[in-house]
């Protein structure tokens, strides 16, 4: 596989938490704390096949990342009926942070071939066995050229927004088929995109740079272990999770109010998420929140980008979630209210269509040491 880059995933959302200085303790400065909580993940090839009703699942996911020192595997099968995700990776890290997720997750040995080129015909296949003790087989057979003219959105309607974006694709092929125990799907005819006899596609996809994006429903809890005193390069946060994950926070750069911050969680090592805030009073203020994978991070990221800084309660702002510098994948509209330390943020869709409408509602709660966001579909 070609243009391997990192892995990245990470939970973090959009609003901002005053700063509660005389809840933690005098001086210290709390840190910009975003929500309603926001899952991006990263891969630099995923492979995707829409099952068919001869097994208990609707689609098989395979994403992968080679690029490091351990090639990095994770396999996701959609239950049919429950849209329940189950995923089988050979990373520690990463069947942690499915776990944190509420999701169903093993770490396992997975057999991995990939294809030798990215040409029309050319298959990649996986092997592993799942929980029930029965071997999973998958052949992906790559169906068309890789091109951008396979770019975009893929809808995929769920009871919250979900964004499913890739760079560059080709369509699966014939050939391509799941098998789970005795029983076997083959992948059918995507009749949608068809133009037989010249061109037939098969349900199914290859992509090259994938990235998802989902505003989650949940609650997140993080304790502060350390603050700065003062802003200034260098200086920063180091924040536990309650379900054992672990945040750092850093200072890359002060200019008068406005602050450049980076940070990464335990759960997702090769994730670099960027805040771009400024200090107002005792509050934050924040810009932008740009998400990108540590290796060729400034090729491959998603930004959520703000219309007008969110200083005040009662505030409204138009936000952007972009692809890269050039491509907006989605917008909507932001609205907080509250107290700075205890406030609330509603986040309605307006684009893509298939997200229109769909509004979150978040809420951030501060003690004197625990930042607790609560994000629910309204």
């Amino acid at each position: 596989m070609k243009r391997m880059a990192a892995v990245v995933g990470v939970v973090l959302g959009m609003s901002l938490l005053g700063n509660a200085q005389t809840a933690i303790a005098p001086l210290v400065i709390a840190p910009p704390t975003m929500g309603p909580l926001v899952f991006y993940q990263y891969w630099p090839v995923q492979f995707v096949q829409f099952v068919g009703t001869e097994l208990p699942y609707t689609m098989i996911e395979l994403d992968v990342d080679a690029g490091g020192k351990t090639p990095l595997y994770n396999v996701v099968l959609t239950e049919r009926g429950t849209g329940k995700r189950v995923a089988y990776t050979n990373s520690d890290a990463l069947a942690a942070m499915s776990k944190a997720r509420g999701e169903e997750a093993y770490k396992t040995q997975i057999a991995f071939e990939a294809a030798d080129n990215q040409n029309v015909g050319a298959a990649t296949s996986v092997r592993l066995s799942l929980a029930n003790g029965k071997p999973l087989q998958w052949r992906f057979v790559q169906g068309s050229d890789v091109s951008e003219q396979g770019a975009g959105l893929t809808p995929i309607v769920t009871a919250v927004p979900l964004f499913a974006y890739r760079e560059q694709a080709a369509v699966a092929g014939e050939g391509t088929a799941l098998q789970v125990g005795d029983v076997v799907s083959t992948a059918e005819v995507w009749t949608e995109i068809s133009k037989p006899p010249y061109f037939v596609a098969y349900r199914g996809a290859m992509s090259l740079s994938a990235h998802t994006t989902v505003l989650v429903p949940g609650r997140e809890v993080w304790t502060i272990v350390s603050s700065p005193t003062v802003l200034r390069a260098g200086e920063g946060w180091e924040m536990e999770g309650e379900r054992g994950n672990h945040r750092s926070l850093k200072i890359d750069k002060v200019d008068g109010t406005h602050c450049v911050i980076t940070g990464s969680d335990r759960f997702q090592p090769a994730v670099h998420f960027t805040v771009e805030a400024a200090r107002v009073g005792d509050d934050w203020a924040v810009e932008r929140v740009r998400y990108a994978p540590v290796r060729e991070g400034e090729k491959h990221f998603m930004a959520m980008q703000f219309s007008a800084p969110l200083t005040a309660t009662n505030a409204t702002s138009n936000v952007d979630l972009m692809i890269g510098r050039k491509v907006k994948m989605a917008t909507a509209t932001m609205t907080m209210s509250g107290m700075a330390a205890d406030r609330t943020a509603v986040v309605q869709m307006l684009t893509p269509a298939y997200v229109k409408g769909k509004t979150l509602s978040e809420e951030t709660v501060t003690t004197a040491t625990t930042i607790t966001t609560t994000a629910v579909p309204k």
